[in-house]
Formats: C-alpha cells, structure tokens, sequence
C-alpha cells in the first residue's frame, strides 16, 4: 500500500481531505479582537492609507501584515465586509495545507529508510486529521503562516539547504517572536544533517540575518515609537517565573490544551500508549531505539511546553500550534516502530505485517477522530477563532454604516479593533472612552453631532448607560443582532440630549 509509486496519490488524497476540512468552517465565524486588528492594518497597507502603519503601535514584526495586505489586494477584497474578511484567512488556510505537505516531505528526509512503512503519509494524515489545526486554517492570526515557515526551515535544514533555512528561518521570526524558538529546532537538524557542513552555518546565519536586517529596518524607518519588540512587551506586559502557587492550575490547563490536537480521548489514548510502548520497548531492545532525530524532536516538544508553562506566557490555544505536526510526526514514528516489531515475530511476513500494522492504526485514527472532526467543521469545539461571541458584528457594521451620517461620533470601550475592520473607511469618529467620565464628558461636547453607541452582551454597559442617562442623555435603540442561537449579540443606540 505505501510503496514510492502510490506515495504521491496517496498524499494528494490526504491533502484534498484536508482542504475539505478547512474549508467547512469558512464564514461560520466573525473575527476576534486580534484577528480583526491585523486585518484593520492590512488594509491600511492595502489601500495606502498608512502603508508603513506609522499611526499603529504595532507589537508584531512586518512580514503578517504585509501578507495579509497582499491577500486583500490580489483578491480585491480592500473594501472590508465578508469578502475582506475570507481573504485576510485566505494565507491561513494555504499555509495550513503546505503544513501537511511538509511535514510529509519532512517524515522523508528525516526516515529515509521507512517509506515503505507509510511513515510519511501517516504523519501527514494526523496533521490533517487534527481538529486543532483544522480549525486555525479557518482564522485570521499569524500562527499558521509561522508554522509552515517553520517548518520549512527544518525541511531546508534537513536537506542540507543552509542558506534557505536560514531565510525561512527569518521569515518565520519575521511573522511573529514565538518564530525565534524555532532556531534550535532548525540548528539540531542541520547539525545532525548535512547542513552545517563547509560553511553551512554562515549560510544560515546569513540568511537569518538578511531577514532580521530588513524587519528591523522597517521597524527603524516608522515613525510611531516604541519599536515592535518594546511594543510588545508593552502589550503583553513582559514576561516573568510563574509563581510556584500557580503552576499546577498552569500545568494542567496547557495539558488540556495539548489534548485538543485530537480532541477525542480515545485517539489520545491511543497515541500516549503508542509513544509509552515505543519507549519502554526500545529501552528492552525489542524495537530499534528512538534516532537523534527523535530525541531531538521530543526534546524541542517539552521544552517549548516548558517554557510556556514556566514563563508567564496567556494560556492561549493559538500558542501550542507549533507544537501540532511534531506531535504527528512522533507518533507517526511510534506506529511504526510498533509495526515493525510485530513484523519481526516468527513466521511473520514482514513487509506484510508492518504495513498492515501502519494502515490499520491509521484506520483506527480516522473512526476515532470523525466525531471530534464533524464539530471542528461546525464550530463546535472551543479551539481557533470565535465560536459565537461576536456574531453579528458585521451586520452590526452595516447597520451604522447604514443609519450614521458622516460625521457620526461612535463611542465604543470594547469593540475599537473589530470597527477599525468592519467600518474601515466609514465617514465616521470613532472614539474610545476609557471610563464613563471620559464618555459623558464627550458625549456633552459634541452633543450637537450625531452619536452612537453598541454594547456587546457579553459586557457589562450597564455604567455608561447609567452614566449617559443620568447626564441627561436617551438612549433610543437603533438596531439589535443575534447569535446563531438566537440570543442577542450586540444592540446599537443613538445618543439624544441634552
């Protein structure tokens, strides 16, 4: 089933499968508040209304931005609104298939001598199976795109591509900071490979560094102030030790998130048991012992949860995507060191035994993950983009749009990233209240304009309406949306009075 000849028909039909999958959940969603901020600055860029985004205070390196502009502007889109909306997770969605396309090519350049096995397809098809990763190939965020750099970079490590890594290796840094943790990965497999022979790692320092030099070129060339390094700390409020109080609550949660790349417990049993049974067996000698390769991978794996889990890092879902296809690949390995060692029973017909071994634990795979996978394609699993809490923005942004005349003044505490999307281009202020003071104070001053203001049901407005109120100002509702489940998401007001 897995001889050379079959592999590309047989990852073609792995990655049709997973663009399926990645495509079920497209328009079910409304963008959260950071998807919907890149997208804001690429349209900026877009629409050459701020191409250096010097009016931004941006805390993410350049390379996102400027790719979501291009997506806007190759599909039109630069007008906002859904079609905005599907070309902003247009780069998601390419860079989440090209993930099972290279982790595949990675699974044949790190195990040259187990293609037959199916170690490549299967690795592949667990990256495309996982419900966590079907569902980020539907978002806007930067994780995607960094991933498959990443990944790249290993591969053209592995190969002996230093200079290549090196630039893929920029770019993945280039994308987001996390991009960073991504260099010890790349080195190990160039060290172990190939690619740090006869100069190989100046070649990938200077690659590297070609990047990092015209990302942090830009960053010099903007005149908004802080950098995007400080910035994000800024933002992010730097990082610090967890507190020893805090770090089992920690533990288990980014285990729980762990267990999302399958969702189903009974696939991540499989799983664990798989890699247990591969190390105790090779530790016996009854299987060949795990190869450099795989500590390394392993290693990269638990550090990178480690850090997490020991810096004060969110406990963000997003964060752990990196960590996706190296999960597939070790166990991908672990099926099939378990395979070969039931093909070596006596009277065993090897090649027969191992691969059946291989296709059946794909097999088993794939039954266990369709329920996880139907809710992934319906929204249904708490992993990637918004499950609900913010449908209706858009229609939302067509209501003002509609009913503000030019010049409008619309108040908002909550929604200032998602207008700067939705409205992008509307003929209206948009002015971001700190308090209730700073809103009654505004809302007097321009009282002679026409003002608005929407409150999401999953805030408290109860205060700034008191507050407008007991100004002397009506709220008169203007328009109301709904959820999906038919609850209400977010109800307009225009300001009248004093």
């Amino acid at each position: 089933m897995f001889r050379r000849s079959r592999s590309p028909v047989l990852v073609a039909a792995v990655l049709m499968v997973s663009m399926g999958l990645r495509l079920a959940p497209w328009g079910q969603n409304r963008f959260l508040e950071d998807e919907a901020l890149y997208a804001a600055w690429g349209l900026q860029i877009a629409t050459g209304a701020d191409p250096m985004l010097d009016g931004e205070p941006v805390d993410k390196p350049p390379l996102y931005p400027y790719v979501l502009a291009a997506s806007l502007r190759l599909t039109g889109s630069t007008q906002g609104g859904r079609a905005a909306e599907t070309a902003a997770r247009l780069p998601s969605l390419l860079a989440s298939v090209a993930s099972i396309a290279l982790v595949y090519a990675l699974a044949r350049t790190l195990y040259p001598g187990q293609q037959d096995e199916g170690l490549p397809t299967l690795a592949a098809l667990l990256l495309a199976l996982s419900p966590f990763d079907v569902l980020f190939a539907s978002t806007a965020f930067t994780d995607p795109l960094l991933v498959a750099l990443g990944l790249g970079a290993l591969l053209a490590a592995a190969r002996g591509r230093a200079g290549t890594a090196g630039l893929l290796a920029g770019l993945a840094a280039a994308t987001k900071q996390q991009g960073l943790l991504f260099l010890p990965l790349v080195l190990a497999a160039g060290a172990l490979g190939p690619g740090l022979r006869r100069g190989g790692l100046l070649r990938l320092g200077l690659g590297f560094a070609l990047v990092a030099a015209a990302a942090l070129g830009w960053d010099a060339a903007r005149v908004q102030r802080p950098g995007f390094w400080q910035q994000s700390l800024i933002a992010y409020g730097g990082l610090a030790p967890v507190p020893g109080e805090a770090l089992a609550e920690r533990g288990a949660a980014w285990l729980q998130l762990v267990g999302s790349f399958w969702t189903s417990p009974w696939v991540n049993g499989i799983a664990a048991v798989v890699l247990a049974a591969w190390i105790i067996l090779a530790a016996a000698g009854r299987v060949p012992r795990p190869t450099k390769m795989d500590a390394v991978l392993g290693l990269f794996f638990l550090g990178y949860l480690a850090l997490h889990w020991l810096l004060t890092f969110q406990v963000w879902d997003r964060y752990l995507l990196p960590l996706v296809p190296v999960a597939a690949l070790l166990v991908a390995r672990g099926v099939v060191a378990l395979a070969r060692s039931l093909a070596r029973a006596p009277g065993a017909d090897r090649r027969g035994v191992g691969r059946a071994g291989v296709v059946a634990a794909g097999l088993a795979f794939a039954v266990g993950l369709a329920g996880p996978l139907v809710q992934a394609t319906n929204s249904g699993l708490p992993v990637g983009g918004d499950h609900g809490a913010y449908d209706g923005i858009d229609e939302l942004a067509a209501a003002i749009r509609a009913e503000a005349p030019a010049g409008s003044v619309l108040y908002h505490h909550w929604l200032g990233y998602h207008y700067r999307f939705y409205l992008h281009g509307a003929p209206l202020r948009l002015h971001w209240y700190p308090d209730v003071q700073d809103l009654v104070h505004d809302a007097t001053v321009y009282r002679r304009e026409p003002r608005y203001i929407a409150f999401p049901s999953f805030r408290d407005g109860s205060a700034a309406a008191e507050a407008l109120q007991a100004a002397g100002m009506e709220l008169l509702p203007a328009y109301e949306t709904r959820r999906r489940d038919g609850t209400a998401s977010f109800r307009l007001y225009r300001l009248a009075g004093p």
